[in-house]
């Protein structure tokens, strides 16, 4: 009695799962969409033919169905909607269909071996430290947005063909400031570009599917997968790269080896200022400068510089676009940009650029921050000369940004240590840096940069000397379109010395 019962069971499992197939194949809609988004059919035809269709909610939204159709098998329909698109689907035993990515495939019956038992595996210690091994070696940090598929642009029934422009920002994750030479290009090809002072990059490249790897000195490598449609945005954050060193491998940077088209010109970052041992605890620019190839010092004590055989005077120092005519403090001992302020530094050697006018030896371009546009924080320090504090953060979040730092001395007391005939010398000085940037929307973004600083000395109460720098710089960026944009600028540089006797 108890076989006949099984013998019952299992003929009405497969009478069960036989028939949603011969059902599969007579399953038809008949029904007419006009620019219907792809969940509401998916969802009308399900409820016609009373079967479960499944698909990834949020991905499809953007796809909108134009069809009419009259008796046509259900697959069919599947088939023809998805036409054109990055899915695909597949119907199990049971009828119900799965759409899903055309990367992946699902597989609706197992495998044959599938309840094989395999065979056991001799532990030895070699086998064990293997494992251990290659579960090290596949542990890796989850970057979810790194495995998200980004959509730009509107989605429709037509083939993808020609070309599209993508742009954005590559910015750091932790305040929001942009990546000035990021690389931005396409995996597997030699198209990309490089990001510009304030992290902007345009990139022009076939419509479709498309891996985009994103790198930076100092930043972890990411990647974006993307399908591009037509001309959009994408702002890309970074995370900083803190490596824990146990085995150096050295090895060919293929993707290094041209790294621009710009020819006798070294960029500094921040982080390279203020790994340089410093004179007295305080970082320095100009300092850094004197370690460059083909550049050289003025004289001991000093912050100048000759560029090449070129005399001091023939260099052109920028600081955000505006002019600084003396750029030390206390006879030299000093340069005049506070580094809490900087973030980066281009000199160029050799082939400047014409846009910075007539200069005989070099430019030195500086760039100031932008300011952390997420939260506020501040910095400060008190050195054996120098004190300065710098504090930063969002006047509104994510559109306006403020960035104000000051330094001053307090030398006196150095002078009078020396001997009786120069005791009576003084020296102090002072700089201020404000910043402000306001983005009023994606395409307009308008920054406000001003500069002030004074010096006083005097030599055993002989002769006094002042001078002082006081510069005003108003930047205003547009974007035209995913191929132009314009950057206009206009200042106010001013620079008195004085001489009392």
């Amino acid at each position: 009695m108890h076989r006949i019962t099984v013998y019952i069971f299992l003929l009405m499992v497969a009478f069960g799962f036989s028939m949603p197939l011969q059902a599969q194949d007579k399953k038809t809609i008949t029904a007419e969409f006009n620019n219907t988004p792809f969940d509401s059919v998916i969802r009308k035809a399900s409820a016609i033919n009373q079967s479960p269709i499944y698909f990834p909610p949020g991905k499809l939204d953007s796809i909108k169905v134009t069809i009419q159709v009259k008796d046509m098998p259900l697959s069919q329909f599947i088939e023809q909607i998805l036409q054109n698109t990055a899915y695909h689907f597949f119907t199990d035993k049971s009828g119900a269909i799965f759409i899903v990515e055309k990367k992946y495939s699902i597989q609706t019956n197992l495998p044959s071996d599938f309840f094989e038992t395999s065979q056991p595996v001799k532990e030895t210690e070699d086998n064990t430290n293997t494992e251990t091994k290659n579960n090290s070696t596949n542990k890796q940090p989850i970057d979810a947005a790194a495995n998200k598929l980004y959509e730009i642009g509107a989605a429709t029934n037509e083939p993808l063909s020609g070309t599209a422009t993508l742009v954005g920002y590559v910015r750091d994750i932790r305040n929001g400031e942009g990546l000035a030479g990021a690389a931005v290009y396409l995996e597997g090809t030699s198209s990309g570009v490089i990001t510009d002072a304030a992290g902007y990059y345009s990139l022009t490249i076939p419509k479709g599917r498309h891996v985009l790897q994103i790198s930076s000195t100092g930043m972890k490598a990411t990647r974006r997968e993307i399908i591009l449609r037509s001309n959009g945005s994408l702002t890309i954050e970074l995370k900083e790269d803190i490596p824990t060193l146990k085995t150096v491998t050295v090895v060919a940077e293929r993707n290094s080896n041209v790294r621009r088209m710009q020819m006798g010109i070294e960029r500094i970052s921040i982080k390279t200022i203020k790994q340089v041992p410093v004179l007295l605890g305080e970082p320095d620019v100009l300092r850094v400068l004197l370690t460059l190839p083909g550049v050289t010092s003025v004289g001991e004590a000093s912050t100048g510089f000759n560029v090449r055989g070129g005399s001091s005077d023939q260099n052109l120092i920028l600081f955000d676009e505006a002019t600084v005519y003396n750029p030390s403090h206390v006879f030299g001992f000093f340069s005049a940009f506070n580094p809490d302020a900087i973030k980066n530094a281009e000199l160029y050697k050799s082939s400047i650029p014409e846009r910075f006018g007539g200069r005989l030896s070099s430019v030195l371009d500086i760039t100031t921050r932008e300011g952390n546009s997420k939260k506020w924080s501040g910095t400060g320090g008190i050195g054996l000369l120098t004190s300065k504090f710098t504090i930063e953060g969002p006047l509104v979040k994510e559109k306006t940004t403020l960035l104000a730092s000051g330094r001053t001395t307090y030398s006196n007391w150095l002078l009078k240590q020396l001997p009786s005939e120069y005791n009576n010398s003084q020296a102090s000085f002072y700089d201020l840096n404000l910043r402000i940037n306001h983005s009023f929307n994606s395409k307009n973004t308008l920054s406000v940069t001003a500069y002030t600083s004074k010096d006083g000395f005097r030599l055993n109460n002989d002769t006094t000397y002042t001078y002082s720098n006081r510069n005003l710089v108003m930047k205003w960026k547009h974007v035209f379109n995913n191929k132009l944009y314009m950057n206009l600028t206009g200042g106010m540089d001013h620079y008195d010395y004085n001489v009392t006797g």
